[in-house]
């Protein structure tokens, strides 16, 4: 069984999204990604990274929103988050979702279900929360 959240040198790290795919994207005043039993929200603007080219992401003002169904299927490589509270998703062929943190609000969350959540903190930083099981330092 793979481990939900780890506590690494410089962040965190999601294992338990290793090899999964996106199955569902929900757009609302948000953009979801469920990934299995987990779910990856983002609550600001993202980069993403595709076919070599960078395009910026958001549910609120719709922006590239085309391009964030093309997200469907993909398969993730690493979820893993810095202290700074930047969320990186790379994914196994070859995309990078990258979400800096805001200064106004939490930029994004990464929940795994049964282990616990990361989110960004407004300004910078990342709170975690869980089972004491499935976050480990």
């Amino acid at each position: 069984m793979s481990e939900g959240i780890v506590r690494v040198e410089d962040g965190w790290r999601a294992p338990a999204f290793r090899g999964l795919g996106v199955g569902e994207l929900v757009i609302d005043d948000r953009l979801r990604l469920r990934i299995g039993s987990n779910e990856i929200m983002l609550c600001s603007w993202a980069e993403l990274v595709a076919d070599e080219r960078a395009y910026g992401l958001s549910a609120w003002p719709q922006t590239n929103l085309g391009k964030a169904t093309e997200l469907l299927r993909q398969v993730v490589a690493e979820v893993s988050v810095s202290d700074q509270g930047v969320l990186r998703v790379l994914f196994a062929g070859g995309w990078r979702l990258l979400v800096p943190a805001s200064d106004e609000r939490s930029a994004w969350t990464v929940t795994v279900r049964g282990h616990g959540f990361l989110t960004a903190k407004p300004g910078g930083g990342v709170a975690v929360s869980g089972s004491s099981s499935g976050i480990s330092s």
